[in-house]
């Protein structure tokens, strides 16, 4: 239990201290928000049903396994709930020094083949781009979306995607695919708690032959050590 003390000024005015949500030990903030994810999904589940084209495009991904999960409702709202004391759990059982989970029964270590196996992602490509860094690209997709925009945020990625979804032209069809695939990113694979996206992501999903080329298996968990450590 934490105990708050009030000072009192020489005007006996009281002044009562805000307590810091970073000094109570159950405080949690989970990065990754699922639940946000299916919610889109749900939102948007019948201009999908009827954009045949958009479907089509997301099968060619390799992110299609974990977003048919969510069209087809295997991953519903209940399971995308957060959980502070299973996170609590895991967060205490692991070593960074290690990179290991310590249980009862010895330690585990997460590996790329794990990430794409619960994922269903590609275990195999080069490493992705450093996003420590990014500088928005000279491409037609983020001119046309995120021009005003200063940085990639869930809330900007969902005013495009309702604009998208109005666009009745030949390349719409791709930037919902893209869209949606930012999406997942921010709320799922490569989330933060400033809910923000690096540029670099809408270079390396800009077209199916650059997605095909990396390792995300890997870059899911790099980014899931980035965070731990």
């Amino acid at each position: 239990m934490h105990v708050y003390h009030c000072e009192q000024s020489s005007s006996k005015t009281k002044t009562n201290k805000k307590p810091n949500r970073w000094d109570d030990p159950n405080y949690v903030q989970i990065k990754s928000n699922m639940l946000t994810f299916a919610t889109t999904i749900d939102n948007i589940r019948d201009r999908l049903e009827e954009w045949n084209d958009v479907l089509t495009l997301l099968l060619k991904t390799p992110f299609w396994t974990l977003i048919e999960a969510y069209i087809q409702q295997r991953l519903t709202k209940v399971e995308c709930m957060k959980s502070n004391y299973d996170i609590v759990r895991l967060i205490q059982d692991y070593d960074t020094k290690t990179r290991k989970f310590k249980f009862n029964g010895g330690d585990s270590e997460m590996k790329n083949q794990d990430v794409a196996e619960i994922f269903g992602l590609p275990n195999r490509g080069k490493k992705l781009p450093s996003t420590t860094t990014s500088t928005r690209p000279d491409l037609h997709f983020v001119k046309k979306y995120f021009m005003g925009h200063k940085k990639i945020t869930k809330t900007s990625i969902d005013k495009c995607l309702n604009l998208a979804l109005e666009e009745e032209t030949e390349e719409g069809p791709m930037d919902v695919t893209r869209l949606i695939i930012l999406q997942l990113f921010i709320t799922n694979l490569f989330s933060n708690s400033g809910c923000t996206l690096a540029w670099t992501y809408t270079t390396i999903i800009d077209t199916f032959e650059e997605m095909g080329k990396y390792n995300w298996a890997q870059g899911v968990l790099d980014y899931m050590y980035f965070g731990l450590e």
